[in-house]
């Protein structure tokens, strides 16, 4: 009898045993990825008049790609809506990143042989209690972290650059559409013109708004940045320094900042950074306070109003969205597709500052496609390769960044720190700061213990100053703005 039952217990684990595997088998079969064989396009197969790669675009990011692309040897359309030189809103600072791009493109010299560059050599910051520093810390770094360039000048050059090497520019074409053919494995690029281009890839380099991307479904919400700028005629303002930023404590995490460009003349801009749940919430303004915030600095602040001057000839303001640190942005690559930057949210979160991040994730881009081309394979797992890269160069830097935000915005006695070590170290210190801003440097640099220590103890210094002693603050309130303004 216990044999019997012996047997029945083995013979019935046995079957459930059996009966569960069998339930495996059929459920990984469902569940399993079908191993599809990959569409590989071989050179040969392009057909006549279709080009490797459309870029669209031709700002920085668009003209780096193509300028790479042509350089390897291959067939390139790079596509602008506007005809050169066109303007564009931007604070015109080219951090250090983008030179040896600039250079190997000719452009670098060309802006400076042709007096339309000024070098960031004297620089500083003013924190949110009015504590300020300029220096020079091209003593230290032995060049400047940045030069200034208006857009109008550098993206022109930079096009024709692209168009030198070998790629077809073609301005006055506005990309109305793109469409995809699976069986041919090229996209059709369509212009109000009625003009297309084929191509096997496609690269939208077509701005933070991007129409591209936005309606192929890579970019999936409207770009929550903002920034300002309006033009100081030169010999009318009271300006001495090349670039300094003002961290008014009203507008945290974002900025005003003031660029000396060539024949003496300045680029004011006002940056609102996103920080907040609520719609156009930039930390304690909204996106709407944006020409209020830039109008009130030029007249109330007292560090920009005395740079300003009261006789200065300030133009028009005029501003621009912006999409920092990839917000909304579903993917930057895809089957046969790249998306770069602005229009990828190439722009770092704490600064603000995109055109060289967008020039590295181009040259990416560019290097990625080489190697598409070369294997015939263009899917989205061999674009993968540019995600790696760009991430690698500047990409884990934008976490950081974010949470830098929001830091800077619930504490803004670090900026005051900064400041504060700043006067104590000079040059020492500021250019640490430069190599962060402009991002020569990831964010992480200031946790080593030689920046993060020093930091510590100039924070205790502030905290005894502002909370013991009690220093009255040099930044007016946004009620002590108001107040001004109905006195005048």
């Amino acid at each position: 009898m216990s044999v019997n039952r012996t047997v029945l217990t083995v013979t019935g684990a046995a079957s459930c045993a059996a009966g569960a595997y069998v339930l495996y088998r059929l459920i990984s079969r469902k569940t399993e990825p079908k191993n599809e064989a990959k569409k590989i396009w071989p050179k040969d197969s392009l057909p006549e008049g279709a080009y490797v790669a459309c870029v669209v675009g031709a700002g920085p990011s668009g003209s780096t790609a193509a300028f790479y692309l042509a350089k390897a040897g291959l067939k390139v359309a790079l596509c602008e809506k506007e005809s050169f030189p066109r303007d564009k809103v931007c604070g015109d600072a080219i951090c250090t990143p983008a030179h040896p791009i600039l250079k190997e493109m000719g452009v670098l010299e060309e802006m400076f042989e042709k007096n339309l560059a000024r070098p960031a050599d004297a620089g500083g910051f003013v924190s949110p209690s009015g504590l300020c520093y300029i220096g020079a810390s091209k003593k230290k770094l032995g060049r400047a972290a940045c030069f200034a360039c208006k857009r109008m000048h550098i993206d022109m050059a930079m096009a024709k650059a692209a168009e030198r090497k070998g790629a077809d520019l073609m301005e006055s074409f506005e990309v109305t559409g793109a469409t995809f053919s699976e069986e041919e494995g090229l996209w059709t690029v369509t212009s109000s013109s009625g003009r297309t281009v084929r191509a096997r890839t496609l690269v939208c380099c077509d701005g933070a708004t991007s129409r591209l991307a936005t309606s192929l479904g890579y970019c999936t919400e409207a770009p929550r940045g903002v920034c300002s700028r309006s033009y100081v005629k030169g010999g009318t303002h009271n300006t001495d320094f090349d670039g300094v930023c003002f961290y008014a404590r009203e507008s945290l995490p974002g900025y005003c900042a003031i660029f000396r460009e060539v024949e003496d003349e300045l680029n004011m801009c006002y940056y609102l950074i996103p920080h907040g749940e609520g719609e156009g919430q930039c930390g304690s303004v909204k996106e709407s306070d944006l020409p209020r915030l830039h109008n009130d600095a030029i007249k109330y602040d007292p560090f920009i109003s005395r740079a300003i001057g009261p006789k200065a000839e300030v133009g028009r303001m005029r501003a621009a969205s912006l999409r920092l640190g990839c917000q909304g942005i579903k993917s930057t690559y895809g089957d046969h597709i790249m998306i770069c930057g602005d229009a990828a949210g190439h722009i770092d979160p704490v600064t603000g500052e995109g055109i060289h991040t967008g020039m590295m994730a181009a040259k990416s881009a560019a290097e990625t496609i080489a190697e598409m081309v070369e294997s015939g394979d263009f899917s989205e797992e061999a674009g993968r390769a540019y995600y790696k890269k760009w991430m690698k160069q500047f990409g884990y830097d934008f976490g950081m960044s974010a949470k830098a935000c929001n830091i800077m915005y619930r504490f803004p006695i670090l900026l005051d720190a900064c400041a504060n070590e700043m006067q104590l170290q000079g040059d020492a210190m500021m250019s640490k700061w430069a190599e962060m801003m402009t991002n020569m440097r990831p964010k992480s640099y200031f946790l080593r213990p030689d920046v993060a220590l020093p930091l510590a103890f100039a924070t205790l210094r502030e905290v005894f100053h502002q909370y013991v002693r009690r220093r009255p603050t040099m930044y007016p309130t946004a009620q002590e703005v108001k107040m001004a303004q109905k006195a005048s």
